[in-house]
């Protein structure tokens, strides 16, 4: 009799904590104004943010209401720009950090622009001899050409021309070319000059 009383104890054990515990947590939320409260989770919670109290009052755990289609939109952009922000901060120090890296001073910076666009330079002044000559190839091809005003003209005279033509063409894209890098050069070093000047300055706050 005493094992039978024993066993019918111990198996209603389980029964009796998990009473205890589903009367251990109480459901609250906020319906029209007034708060709604229950041992389960009352109807008029449903679709609505709710709390999970202890019945002291202490809440547990705040559950927020399931998003609808357009918050779930807005909080999907909201953090797609966060991630944004965050990459273009990281992109950006790797950049500050790789020009303190690359510059030891101003100075250099100057530096390494003048040797830059002097290297540059030297190669359009080649490009602009080389046009001169042509030039004044072109000009005794047109000399030539004049004597052939009222008849035809030769076609390796022709054929001369044409070619000057596209030399020259050819030699003025090189020159254009040369005076955009050198350009692009004096942009990239100032802007590298004003970030370094802003990455190393020491800052004056306002008293």
């Amino acid at each position: 009799m005493r094992r039978l009383m024993l066993v019918s104890l111990l198996l209603a054990m389980p029964l009796a904590h998990a009473q205890t515990a589903s009367k251990g947590t109480v459901y609250c939320c906020t319906d029209n104004g007034h708060q709604v409260c229950g041992d389960v989770l009352p109807p008029q919670c449903f679709g609505k943010s709710y709390r999970e109290m202890s019945p002291q009052g202490t809440v547990r755990r705040t559950v927020e209401a399931p998003l609808s289609p357009e918050q779930l939109a807005r909080r999907e952009a909201e953090e797609r720009a966060r991630r944004a922000e965050v990459a273009r901060q990281r992109a950006e120090m790797r950049r500050n950090q790789s020009l303190l890296e690359t510059y030891s001073s101003v100075a250099d910076i100057d530096s390494r622009r003048d040797r830059a666009i002097e290297s540059v330079e030297l190669e359009l002044r080649q490009a602009e001899a080389r046009h001169a000559q042509l030039m004044k190839k072109r000009t005794g091809l047109l000399r030539e050409a004049e004597f052939f005003q009222k008849r035809a003209m030769p076609p390796a005279l022709a054929a001369s021309l044409r070619e000057s033509d596209s030399e020259l063409g050819a030699q003025n894209s090189i020159m254009e070319a040369k005076r955009r890098d050198i350009e692009a050069i004096r942009n990239r070093f100032e802007q590298d000059r004003s970030r370094y000047i802003a990455l190393t300055e020491p800052r004056t706050f306002p008293r």
